[in-house]
């Protein structure tokens, strides 16, 4: 009985702990759509995926070159379709 109420307290500590700590952070909400357009040079917007780097963005174009775009900026490359 002893162990139980002392599980219990401690968990009930680490909650209200948990709730103080996380009090004080803020959060950033989006308040309107952004409608941004792509270099029509870069093709059709194929894929976008998370990666080491950040989120990334596949474009292919008519000739089938396929290029990667980080959206930070950081890396680029392009790749010809076989």
């Amino acid at each position: 009985m002893r162990n139980t109420v002392l599980l219990w307290s401690a968990g009930l500590l680490l909650v209200l702990a948990g709730y103080f700590t996380g009090q004080g952070t803020s959060v950033a909400h989006a308040d309107t759509l952004i409608r941004a357009t792509v270099p029509k040079s870069y093709g059709r917007l194929a894929a976008v995926i998370a990666d080491s780097i950040g989120t990334g963005l596949i474009f292919e174009d008519a000739e089938g070159i396929i290029r990667f775009v980080s959206v930070t900026g950081m890396k680029e490359g392009e790749l010809k379709r076989y």
